[in-house]
């Protein structure tokens, strides 16, 4: 952490008896812990980055949970964002693929934006989980200025990821009296909204008006504490992009990755972890590996076809606690925090991803083999149907039947089975689909690709490498107050903003974001049918997850 030691004279202000004085809010703030020096920039954005929300998980903190920040003395330095968790380099490929960051373990750190000028203030507060398939990311990717523009507070948080973050073993669910182990990344979420309550009113945030919003797995992050009894009452309204804990997967303890325990790949990657070291596999000597061997060794199990454990594969575990049973019971049964909701996902989910599913299959060169080996994953039950909706004989385009099925599978059915569970609970849920095409190169290739959403929500426009248009920031003022009038009302309607209905099974309503914005209905509804049909049969022979 770093410090610029300080002496705070505090001089008592005289004010009217009539009207108490606000508490203005300035580069310096209080936090339960102590104080943070932020950075004032032109517009009145003020930042504070890096701000630790829990003790640095390194040593004998090492796949604890997450624990109270010691208080400090002095003032820290928030003017710029700490190091990102520990995480492989360039994972994503070519086009999500980062290198060259900085990185440590001691990175439970948050930035908070805001543009209020008193704690009286009590703007709206939104969250943001990043995403990156809880293995990569940071806070820190995402800026401030457009959304905190339209009257909000915003907090980008880290938490662990990968093995760091959801590394079950049965001598750390001995450790921990509650007797369970993982989904540490999902703990330190948690604790950081445990923070944001305690602390954001100090940046003129309102802690009882918190949104939670995140993409791909911070969306999964989102749908995962909806379900979660440790975070109920810490946030009021939640906004899910292109991630949802709906699939027919399983991820708990005792039925995870071909009905192995979480434990028991715990137990594999722990051997990884230990390399050739004639240490048994003890904590004491698990916590003494360095960080970046951690990553590197398993990395490199990967390539070990009988091996559980890879750098890659991160998922939350039904521990019983945190997650107390698999996610799509808890939502069957209304237990879900009832607050209202948004979420969709984008028209060409996949077209970013096909390079290194055609790297996977058996031959890249043939589409067709690649696309169906896929299809025996996800949907063996229907094989015979597919024909119908993601052809492959004739003269058709084999790669958009490919990226179509992979993108209905992961992200377009989750989002309408999440949508169609809020229908019975008493807050509304909306959903979207994302059509617009962000102006990278080769976009007639990718047209509304994964996180193709973010830069219009967030005001980078050239991420990605993007060479925004006019069009493009019309387009991204139009999404960023979408945005913040849900976090606001928790409904997306208002003055200058598209109508948007609720969704029902009935009237099956959605909103187009694109070109062509305007609300319609029964979104891709013959291939969500198919894919509902394979999965209901699955759960018949008794997997979990996936579908109502």
């Amino acid at each position: 952490m770093r410090y610029i030691v300080a002496f705070v004279s505090i001089f008592i202000v005289g004010c009217s008896l009539q009207e108490p004085a606000a508490t203005p809010i300035g580069s310096l703030v209080q936090t339960s812990a102590g104080a943070v020096s932020g950075i004032t920039r032109d517009g009145g954005l003020k930042e504070y980055m890096g701000i630790p929300y829990a003790a640095p998980p390194i040593g004998p903190l090492r796949w604890a949970p997450p624990a109270a920040v010691e208080s400090w003395e002095g003032t820290i330095d928030a003017s710029e964002p700490g190091p990102a968790c520990m995480q492989p380099q360039g994972m994503g490929g070519d086009f999500y693929g980062a290198t060259g960051f900085e990185m440590s373990e001691d990175c439970l750190l948050l930035n908070v934006h805001t543009r209020a000028e008193s704690e009286e203030d009590a703007l709206p507060v939104m969250v943001w989980i990043h995403g990156g398939a809880l293995v990569t990311g940071s806070g820190s990717e995402y800026p401030g200025e457009l959304l905190t523009s339209k009257g909000v507070v915003l907090v980008t948080i880290n938490y662990r990821l990968g093995r760091f973050g959801f590394n079950a073993h049965e001598l750390l669910s001995q450790e921990n009296p509650s007797g369970v182990s993982g989904n540490q990344g999902l703990r330190d979420q948690i604790f950081a909204l445990e923070w944001v309550r305690d602390n954001i009113s100090k940046f003129g945030g309102n802690p009882q008006n918190v949104t939670i919003f995140g993409e791909s797995a911070g969306s999964l992050s989102v749908s995962l504490l909806q379900a979660s009894p440790l975070a109920k009452g810490l946030f009021h309204r939640v906004i899910g992009q292109s991630g949802g804990a709906f699939q027919p997967m399983a991820f708990r303890a005792e039925a995870r990755n071909g009905h192995q325990s979480a434990e028991s790949i715990g137990a594999d990657c722990a051997a990884a972890m230990l390399g050739d070291s004639a240490d048994e596999a003890s904590l004491e000597a698990l916590r003494a590996v360095p960080a970046a061997s951690i990553i590197e060794r398993t990395m490199q199990n990967a390539e070990n076809p009988t091996s559980l454990c890879t750098a890659y594969d991160s998922l939350a575990i039904v521990d019983g606690e945190v997650i107390p049973e698999e996610v799509q019971s808890i939502f069957n049964q209304g237990l879900q925090s009832d607050v209202p909701t948004m979420i969709g996902s984008n028209a060409d989910e996949a077209t970013t991803f096909l390079p290194m599913f055609k790297a996977l299959s058996e031959d890249p060169s043939d589409s067709k083999t690649g696309m169906m080996m896929q299809a025996r994953i996800y949907l063996p039950e229907v094989l015979g149907d597919l024909e119908e909706f993601y052809p492959t004989e004739g003269d058709v385009d084999i790669d958009e039947s490919w990226s179509n099925m992979f993108s209905d599978v992961l992200f377009t059915y989750p989002m309408r089975v999440w949508s169609r569970h809020m229908e019975e609970m008493e807050s509304d849920a909306y959903l979207y689909w994302f059509t617009w095409a962000p102006p990278v190169e080769n976009s007639e290739q990718y047209g509304a690709f994964h996180a193709g959403e973010l830069g219009y929500i967030f005001g980078n426009l050239d991420l990605f490498g993007a060479k925004p248009t006019a069009k493009d920031k019309e387009f991204s003022e139009l999404m960023a107050s979408i945005w913040t009038q849900f976090a606001k009302t928790g409904n997306p309607n208002g003055k200058n903003l598209p109508q948007w209905d609720a969704y029902s099974v009935d009237n099956e309503s959605y909103m187009e974001l694109g070109i062509d914005t305007g609300q319609k209905s029964q979104l891709r509804l013959g291939e969500m049918e198919l894919i509902e049909r394979a999965w209901r049969d699955r759960r018949a022979g008794g997997a979990v997850g996936g579908g109502l």
